[in-house]
C-alpha cells in the first residue's frame, strides 16, 4: 500500500513539473508582448486587435515592418468554422503566423494567391508567380465551399489604404499579390 502511494504521491509531482514547465515554456496567448518585435527585421506576431464588425476583440496576424516603424494587420481570426476540428480563432492565428514568420525567414514569402490544396480552398506563398499552391506552400485553408479569389481579394483590398497602384502579377488566369506591396501599404494597426 505504501508503495502504490508513493508512486502516486511520484506520479503528481512529475505531473505538477511538466504543467509548471510548460506554463513557463509556452506563455499563452495574451501573455505575448509587441516587444518581440526585432527592430531591424520583419516580424509576424498573433494579436488581439479590436474589430469594429463585431465590437470586440479577436486575434490577428500582425507584422512589425522595420521600414515604416509600425505593425500593419494581415489577417483577422474570427471565424469559428474549424474549431469543431479543435482549431480554434487563437490556435489558427498562432500556426498561420508561425508559417507567415517561417516562410519569411527563409526568403519564400514573395507572393501570395489562392488555389486548392486537397480539395479545399486556400491561401499559399509561392514563391515565383509560375508556382502554385501546394502543401510546401499552403498558408491557411478556407472554410469548404469558400471562394478563394474573394478571400484573396480582401488581402488585396488592404493594400489600397490612400493608392490604387497595386503591385499585382498575372500569370494566365491567376493573380500574385508581391508581400512588399503588403508591407508598404497595409494599414497600421494599434496594439495595446
Amino acid at each position: 500500500m505504501q508503495r502504490k502511494a508513493l508512486l502516486v504521491g511520484l506520479a503528481i509531482t512529475v505531473l505538477t513539473t511538466v504543467a509548471t514547465l510548460t506554463v513557463s515554456i509556452v506563455p499563452s496567448f495574451s501573455e505575448s508582448q509587441p516587444s518581440e518585435a526585432k527592430p531591424n527585421q520583419v516580424t509576424f506576431f498573433c494579436r488581439e486587435v479590436f474589430d469594429q464588425a463585431s465590437n470586440s476583440r479577436i486575434p490577428a496576424t500582425v507584422a512589425w515592418i522595420p521600414e515604416r516603424q509600425i505593425h500593419v494587420r494581415f489577417i483577422g481570426w474570427k471565424s469559428e468554422y474549424f474549431e469543431r476540428n479543435g482549431w480554434t480563432p487563437q490556435k489558427r492565428c498562432a500556426t498561420v503566423t508561425e508559417k507567415f514568420q517561417q516562410f519569411y525567414s527563409q526568403g519564400r514569402l514573395n507572393y501570395l494567391t489562392y488555389g486548392t490544396v486537397n480539395g479545399y480552398p486556400v491561401i499559399c506563398a509561392p514563391a515565383n508567380p509560375e508556382e502554385t499552391c501546394n502543401s510546401n506552400n499552403q498558408l491557411f485553408t478556407l472554410k469548404s465551399g469558400s471562394n478563394p479569389q474573394i478571400v484573396f481579394q480582401n488581402l488585396i483590398d488592404i493594400t489600397k489604404g490612400a493608392s490604387s497602384d497595386m503591385i499585382l502579377q498575372n500569370s494566365g488566369k491567376q493573380t500574385y499579390l508581391s508581400v512588399q506591396a503588403l508591407f508598404k501599404k497595409a494599414p497600421l494597426v494599434t496594439l495595446n
